[in-house]
């Protein structure tokens, strides 16, 4: 069985790697090695959504992962679109999960023509502080700014560096990200990010996720919020 070592390789190396290997081999099963938890979980997300399963993960030690991939026999439909599939989103079952969609949309169809019809605005924070200059104030500016995300349209959320906090601590924080989640908003935590900070045990909300899914998510974003 063919294995693609992808130890040692930074975020988003390892998915780009898997990626690049089922578009060109298109193989019935295949194995995957990685170093870290957060690759383990985005090559998975990855590979289900791509219609490969997960068949088996063997935990050699906490700096081994080695990941058994076997196709489940489906093609990827041509109707879904590139961003989709890179962002891990072919599984259009997600659209009807999530009670924004089930108000809004009652099958991917309908999400593909609510998504042309609707600014995709994306928030991205890369610090659990608002602005520069008082700590103290710049966290109770954050828990000012989270909360009145409820009032416009938010797409998607992306949590990168520092960020990654908000999404692990109890609070005003991770109350307002969890009212923002079940409106339908989707929450991104930087798997590499939190393994950095050693909180990715710690993750409450949101979908740990790679580089390569961010810079994805930005390029299709009509508007981007930094603040």
């Amino acid at each position: 069985m063919q294995k693609i070592d992808c130890k040692g390789l930074a975020c988003p190396e390892p998915v780009i790697k898997c990626r690049d290997y089922i578009e060109s081999n298109k193989p019935k099963e295949f194995q995957i090695i990685v170093d870290n938890a957060p690759a383990v979980e985005n090559i998975t997300r990855f590979a289900e959504n791509n219609n490969y399963l997960v068949s088996n993960v063997l935990n050699n030690n906490e700096h081994e992962y080695i990941l058994t991939l076997v196709n489940n026999g489906s093609e990827v439909k041509s109707e879904v679109p590139h961003f989709e599939r890179s962002a891990f989103f072919t599984d259009t079952s997600i659209f009807t999960k999530v009670p924004m969609f089930k108000e809004l949309a009652e099958n991917y169809e309908d999400y593909l023509a609510f998504t042309k019809e609707h600014s995709k605005t994306v928030v991205f924070l890369s610090t659990d502080l608002l602005g520069h200059g008082d700590d103290e104030l710049g966290a109770k500016l954050m828990e000012n700014f989270l909360a009145s995300l409820a009032e416009i349209n938010i797409w998607q959320i992306i949590l990168v560096n520092g960020g990654v906090r908000l999404a692990t601590k109890e609070g005003k924080n991770l109350e307002s990200l969890r009212r923002l989640e079940k409106m339908g908003v989707k929450i991104n935590v930087c798997g590499a990010c939190l393994n950095h900070y050693g909180l990715y045990d710690q993750k409450k909300i949101g979908e740990t996720t790679n580089m390569l899914d961010i810079v994805t998510t930005l390029d299709t974003a009509d508007k981007v919020i930094r603040p």
